[in-house]
């Protein structure tokens, strides 16, 4: 099995089955990070497990299913079905990729890509559109790629 293989293996594992020291154990242990829409910083790997337990939390019966993946020059796509009930209320689902760096089978540098408007709406339902959709906007300054010279 490959280190991408184990890693797959691995984030299947946690989407069935959500629990914060699975989440951290994704990450590389000395420099992994990851950023999610709303976060103005990634979140180091000794913080991840914190934003796991909150994020569990405030989206009960939260699970994904991996839909596809791919994988070219040292990076994976990934894109996930996600379903939970956020707030504890209606069952929602929603799509998002993952755009992971791996060292070995850990995520180096990891983001997350969706609408998360559908989400915020149900966690905080006072929330104008406006505010929701400013919240899934990436981080000032964030480096998202751009154009080859």
């Amino acid at each position: 099995m490959t280190d991408l293989q184990r890693f797959l293996a691995r984030f299947a594992d946690f989407g069935g089955s959500p629990d914060p020291a699975k989440y951290e154990d994704l990450f590389d242990p000395v420099d992994g990070t990851v950023l999610h829409p709303g976060m103005t910083a990634p979140l180091h790997r000794d913080q991840v497990r914190a934003y796991m337990t909150t994020y569990l939390a405030g989206v009960p019966e939260f699970r994904f299913e991996i839909v596809e993946w791919a994988e070219r020059g040292g990076t994976v796509f990934v894109e996930a079905h996600n379903s939970g009930r956020p707030g504890g209320g209606e069952r929602l689902e929603w799509g998002t990729v993952y755009c992971v760096t791996l060292r070995g089978e850990r995520v180096l540098r990891g983001r997350a890509y969706g609408d998360r408007v559908p989400l915020l709406a149900r966690l905080m339902p006072d929330l104008t559109l406006a505010q929701a959709a400013a919240l899934g906007a990436p981080a000032p300054g964030l480096d998202v790629g751009g154009e080859s010279p």
